[in-house]
């Protein structure tokens, strides 16, 4: 027998605040036995927790565990049972089941078995059950690594209680999938059992703690070792001690996952998620998987890991190409590194995916295309070779969710960026091989994350962690000049851009002459004469653009209506929602600063100016103010808007509202002027 037991302990970790304030009441009890609907559930009109419901999982129940025969397996069935409300809830019948099915035979895969499905209608008080047909099922391969099974239940309408069961079983036993209690349409019984045989050692995060009730049990599971006698093959039957656990949640309710301005609505879903911390076989004694963060590193970074250390050693394939750059005269450390980059996406495009680990960097080369990960080990040996110092930056990517707080986790990560170190600053600059130009510091916001890591022996543990959303600047300074005569106002307008407001600006500018053509769209009344766009070739992140214009303000007999923004930053408020359960998260910082000097129209007097105000919220990481000041003809106006952090927690959301619609109103606020009357 290859491995035998040992009892080890888990570690239960609490995490992430409450997804919302209160549970819902009961309203229904589910039959929760398989292929049994209640009359109660059939008859269902409306959730009465949520009346906007479109549909409601009566119950969603798992079971994990593992198999070993030769060698561990784990599986996973699911049994679901839904009720449709509205029309708009007969699409929960379209089911599709992504999976990883690589299209190398050799690699370790999952497979779905076992599935089956039916439709219950209640017609003149009469149960009609419709099965799943074959012929409604299909198996279809979405890239090299993952197939999707498709089916959908037949003969769904409003009223219709559907059901389905599957069972994945996956070659790569030690990964767990997150098992999310919480999803897009309320929940009334969630339920998730699994038993893990105590050679497997994981830590277990819970979001939402206080809506899970756990139940910890004895359990075992049955294996069966095979060895060789002479011809014969002998079987030996054996027991392995495990931990059985159950998860239970009810009343849940929606959370939806196509929320604005979330990047990963799934980080804040109750659930339940693993991450192998370590084994214990007996034979070979504890052997920690990710017990601390320094273990990641080692494990990621040493020789023998083929998808990564390994190619951390690779000599650059360019040695000839880097050492005509050299020559090419006293070049600046940032000059260095863009001329570097711009000979690696000479040489190489990205093909669009994030990945960790590359599998083969020759085969990179000869296809001239690769992911981010496989450019960005080719990357690190070029700077290298030209003598930089490069390290690796691992990372979750933002829509892949949020690292595990309390616990290291090699599982979670799954791409990173590039760190080179400026040795005459004692700075890192940052850049990714995904990113269309050498902005350095400006990375793609997927990959401006919070919690980064640097795998580099170089440097303290402290200096490890990067929030990689403080290396860049994002501002807007705008600096107009103006007059107006009657209502027709000229003048000249110099824009200061940087950071990822100057990246975006390159890019729509890839498509048009300049960002004026987004005024000139919101205004018809603008022209625009003498635009001049400067940047600097060794640095991407800032941009001026200067322009002349005339802009005709509103008139009518005897007024004239002016905006002395000319230029304003926001125009809507998209936060519309009464109430929001997830925080609002913003692409990044950023701070707009307009400085307006405008000469009013002689003959004119005013009659209404905007005053003076100052918003922010309570926290102060959001905040705007409009500074008016008038001597005679002449009106400067100072404006600000700061958003400090990318995050805003939701009990701050009716402040957001309040002050963007504060905001709005100082970009829309009006110098109303009256014609004098002739004098006598």
């Amino acid at each position: 027998m290859k491995h035998g037991l040992f009892i080890f302990c888990m570690l239960i970790s609490l995490c992430f605040p409450m997804a919302f304030s209160q549970q819902a009441t009961t309203v229904i009890k589910p039959d929760l036995k398989y292929g049994k609907p209640s009359k109660e559930e059939l008859s269902l009109e409306t959730y009465a927790p949520d009346t906007t419901a479109v549909a409601v999982y009566l119950f969603h129940k798992g079971k994990s565990g593992f198999t070993y025969n030769d060698k561990f397996e784990l599986y996973t069935e699911h049994w679901v049972r839904i009720k449709i409300l509205k029309p708009q809830g007969v699409s929960q019948a379209d089911v599709a089941i992504p999976y990883y099915a690589p299209s190398d035979r050799d690699k370790e895969k999952d497979r779905i078995s076992d599935l089956d499905g039916c439709s219950y209608n209640l017609e003149n008080g009469k149960l009609v059950k419709t099965r799943l047909k074959r012929e409604l099922v299909s198996d279809e391969r979405l890239n090299t690594y993952h197939r999707v099974l498709k089916f959908s239940l037949p003969a769904v309408k409003v009223g219709t209680v559907i059901e389905y069961h599957y069972k994945m079983t996956s070659d790569y036993s030690v990964h767990i999938d997150n098992w999310m209690m919480q999803e897009e349409i309320p929940v009334v019984y969630n339920q998730y059992e699994i038993t893990i045989p105590h050679v497997f050692v994981y830590n277990i995060e819970f979001r939402g703690r206080q809506y899970i009730d756990v139940l910890e049990e004895k359990g075992s599971v049955q294996a069966a070792q095979h060895t060789t006698s002479g011809v014969a093959r002998v079987s030996h039957d054996f027991t392995i001690s495990a931990q059985k656990l159950t998860f239970t949640s009810q009343n849940l309710p929606a959370i939806r996952q196509d929320e604005s301005f979330c990047w990963c609505p799934e980080d804040y879903r109750i659930q339940v998620s693993f991450d192998l911390q370590g084994t214990n076989y007996p034979d070979e004694g504890y052997k920690p998987y990710s017990q601390n963060w320094e273990d990641v590193d080692k494990q990621l970074t040493r020789e023998e890991n083929e998808g990564f250390g390994k190619h951390l050693l690779w000599k650059s394939p360019y040695l000839e190409e880097i050492r005509q750059l050299n020559q090419s005269g006293n070049l600046t450390f940032n000059q260095k590194v863009i001329g570097v980059f711009q000979l690696l996406k000479q040489k190489l495009s990205w093909n669009g995916e994030y990945k960790l680990y590359s599998e083969n960097l020759e085969k990179v080369l000869k296809a001239g295309t690769g992911s981010n990960a496989d450019l960005n080990f080719i990357f690190i040996s070029m700077l290298r070779s030209y003598g930089i110092k490069a390290y690796p930056v691992v990372m979750s990517r933002r829509s892949g969710g949020m690292l595990p707080s309390n616990f290291p986790s090699l599982q979670k990560l799954n791409t990173f960026v590039v760190a080179i170190y400026d040795e005459a600053r004692g700075k890192y600059v940052y850049l990714d091989s995904s990113m269309e130009v050498p902005a350095l510091n400006v990375l793609p916001i997927e990959l401006s994350v919070t919690k980064a890591r640097m795998l580099s022996a170089d440097i303290p543990e402290k200096q490890k962690w990067v929030n990689l959303q403080e290396i860049s600047t994002n501002q807007v300074f705008m600096k107009i000049s103006a007059n107006a005569r009657e209502n027709l106002i000229t003048g000249r307008r110099t824009t200061i851009l940087k950071g990822h407001q100057a990246l975006e600006h390159r890019k729509e500018n890839q498509a048009k002459d300049s960002l004026v053509n987004k005024q000139e769209l919101m205004k018809e009344k603008l022209t625009v004469t003498n635009l001049k766009l400067t940047d600097k070739e060794d640095d991407f992140t800032t941009i001026q653009e200067e322009f002349d214009f005339v802009l005709e303000a509103e008139k009518s007999d005897d007024h004239i209506y002016i905006n002395p923004i000319l230029f304003p930053q926001l125009t809507k408020n998209p936060f519309i929602q009464s109430e929001r359960i997830l925080p609002v998260e913003f692409p990044y910082p950023s701070k707009v600063t307009l400085s307006c000097a405008l000469t009013l129209p002689e003959g004119y007097e005013v009659e209404e100016i905007p005053h003076t105000q100052v918003i922010k919220t309570e926290d102060g990481k959001l905040q705007c103010k409009y500074a008016i000041q008038r001597n005679r003809n002449n009106v400067i106006v100072n404006y600000t808007f700061i958003l400090s952090s990318s995050v805003v927690p939701s009990e701050y959301y009716g402040q957001l509202q309040q002050i963007w619609n504060k905001a709005v109103e100082m970009n829309q606020a009006l110098i109303v002027l009256k014609k004098e009357l002739p004098k006598d």
